[in-house]
């Protein structure tokens, strides 16, 4: 069953992929000033001041201009560093955003910016990609595991943010597997009804509301 599990999982990621690196670049831009609108208007995120996000690898939602408009709010904004293959560490990033190019080229904070204490993390906002996503609020990442050690301890939030396309009737899960608390597309806001943080082997929470992001005009 486990071995029937993983190429389900497996040919999700490819669907999905694909997908994902279909869209042109106008939609792609369209879609992320949507994503990026929706985030600045949920009244959630104005409740943490320390926003976990992540560096687009090119083909997931880019939130920089989200982020940038964060820290000249004044909140802090800390986005993953490779330690090793699979192990990441969050570091904070300045009003200049100054990343580096990391491992197959995605941004990250360059070696010398400050590592987020643990600690601190556990209450953090955090905003996480992945590879396809659910109405149970289920998420598929790429398979290393590294939101979900992140996301194991935390009392904060988690936001995944994906495109609508990305979207699937139900995504394999395992008893490590985290829920996500609310996800974002260009179309949508799903909020989870009740707590906040809930765990796979819990029954899925029913979707409480579908909330439209209106499309950005195109000149």
């Amino acid at each position: 069953m486990a071995g029937e599990e993983q190429r389900s999982k497996e040919s999700l990621r490819r669907e999905k992929r694909l997908l994902r690196k279909s869209l042109s670049a106008e939609d792609r831009k369209s879609f992320d000033e949507a994503i990026c609108s929706a985030l600045e208007g949920l009244p959630e995120v104005e409740k943490f001041p320390l926003i976990a996000a992540y560096a687009t690898d090119g083909t997931e939602p880019n939130l920089l201009g989200f982020l940038k408009k964060a820290v000249r709010k004044g909140r802090k904004v800390c986005l993953p560093r490779r330690k090793c293959d699979s192990e990441y560490e969050m570091a904070f990033v300045d009003g200049s955003f100054r990343l580096v190019p990391g491992k197959w080229n995605i941004p990250e904070p360059c070696g010398d910016s400050e590592k987020v204490p643990p600690e601190l993390l556990k209450d953090a906002l955090f905003l996480v990609p992945g590879v396809a996503f659910d109405e149970g609020y289920g998420r598929l990442g790429r398979g290393k595991g590294i939101y979900d050690r992140m996301l194991s301890s935390l009392r904060g939030m988690s936001i995944g943010i994906f495109y609508e396309c990305q979207k699937c009737e139900k995504v394999p899960l395992e008893e490590h597997d985290r829920l996500l608390d609310i996800v974002v597309t260009e179309k949508r806001v799903y909020r989870q009804r009740g707590s906040v943080g809930g765990k796979a082997q819990e029954n899925a929470p029913e979707l409480s509301s579908e909330i439209p992001v209106e499309k950005n005009k195109r000149n």
